[in-house]
């Protein structure tokens, strides 16, 4: 895995071996950032279930200036780190071990530009997610949601506020863009 554009552009990335990590597929990441302009300049980043951190860093690589991630898997935050030291970006990083639901309501002080969602196939979250992040105002306004999960799941795709930006199926996943209205 590499990061596709930005300061970092052709960098590889270190992934966990197995199947305990589903990395997203490059042709999807171009989808994703092309979906939200390309460069994410000075833009702070929320990334759910962080795996190698590759969203993350992808985002950082396009001019974001934080992001934070959160796993639950220890073995994905050292991954994690080993790559952001890679890049040297580790000052740009929070890095949060821990369950998703808990860590995020230790966040809800907090606004960002783009939340990523992207669970283990096996959990069925992103509903619920979504639903906090907007509960909680979490997103900035012309902020985004970015969700990607198995094609066969039913999501719902409707919050007051927030508009569609992107919805296409890939291989054996979805991605769902939401945007913030102004």
């Amino acid at each position: 895995m590499r990061i596709i554009a930005g300061k970092f552009r052709s960098r590889k990335l270190v992934t966990l071996d197995g199947l305990a990590t589903r990395p997203t597929l490059d042709y999807v990441k171009e989808a994703i950032f092309s979906s939200l302009g390309g460069y994410l300049t000075n833009d702070i980043i929320l990334d759910v279930f962080g795996g190698s951190g590759a969203l993350s860093l992808e985002s950082i690589s396009r001019g974001a200036s934080h992001s934070t991630i959160i796993d639950a898997n220890y073995a994905a935050i050292e991954i994690i780190k080993k790559n952001a030291s890679n890049l040297g970006v580790q000052k740009q990083l929070s890095i949060i071990h821990g369950s998703y639901n808990m860590v995020l309501k230790q966040l809800t002080k907090q606004q960002f530009n783009v939340v990523f969602l992207d669970p283990p196939f096996r959990m069925k979250v992103i509903d619920e997610i979504c639903q906090f992040l907007i509960e909680n105002e979490m997103i900035v306004i012309g902020g985004y949601i970015v969700c990607e999960y198995p094609k066969a799941d039913i999501v719902n795709k409707n919050y007051d506020g927030y508009r569609i930006k992107l919805c296409r199926k890939y291989a054996s996943s979805e991605i769902l863009i939401l945007e913030r209205e102004k």
